[in-house]
């Protein structure tokens, strides 16, 4: 069985609208914000547990109290601004973009060939027999459970995966 959670919710009361090099500050500085924390009934089983080595997936794991072993593959995909601008935009539509860019392999700072090549060396190097628990990201948690799924994998995830909500995988 793999379990699978996104960090607890960041408190981000940064304001909506940002120019280009404000929504790259933001993104830095996004990852040292404080966390919603919530106590969470953890699965009785788990084998080892693998954390992002970002700042807020690892006070996560240090809330829950557990074991757990860092991981540089399990990084959210990065972001940054499209172009340099004072023109401000919304923050979703920022990320809305970038993750755009991101499909079609036009970003920059890393491109759906080098998160999928992530996920795979990730994958490789864990027991798939073993039951494992991850502490990631958003929008790389829905990249690493559709590799997972194409496994043989099954698990229904929301199709916005919920800060501090457990997913569970299992073999079909």
């Amino acid at each position: 069985m793999i379990y699978i959670l996104r960090h607890f919710k960041v408190k981000d009361n940064s304001k909506i609208w940002l120019n280009s090099r404000e929504f790259n500050d933001w993104v830095k500085e996004y990852d040292l914000f404080e966390l919603e924390y919530l106590n969470l009934h953890l699965p009785s089983k788990i084998d080892k547990t693998y954390v992002s080595s970002l700042t807020r997936a690892i006070k996560t794991a240090e809330h829950l109290d557990i074991a757990y072993q860092i991981s540089d593959l399990l990084t959210e995909v990065k972001s940054k601004a499209f172009i340099n601008t004072n023109i401000k935009l919304p923050k979703w539509l920022w990320l809305f973009i970038d993750r755009v860019l991101w499909f079609f392999n036009a970003n920059s700072s890393e491109n759906r060939d080098m998160t999928h090549k992530r996920i795979n060396e990730f994958i490789e190097k864990i027991d798939l027999d073993d039951d494992i628990f991850i502490i990631t990201h958003g929008f790389f948690m829905k990249q690493i459970v559709r590799q997972f799924k194409s496994l043989g994998f099954l698990c229904d995830i929301d199709i916005r995966p919920k800060n501090g909500k457990i997913y569970e995988l299992s073999k079909r």
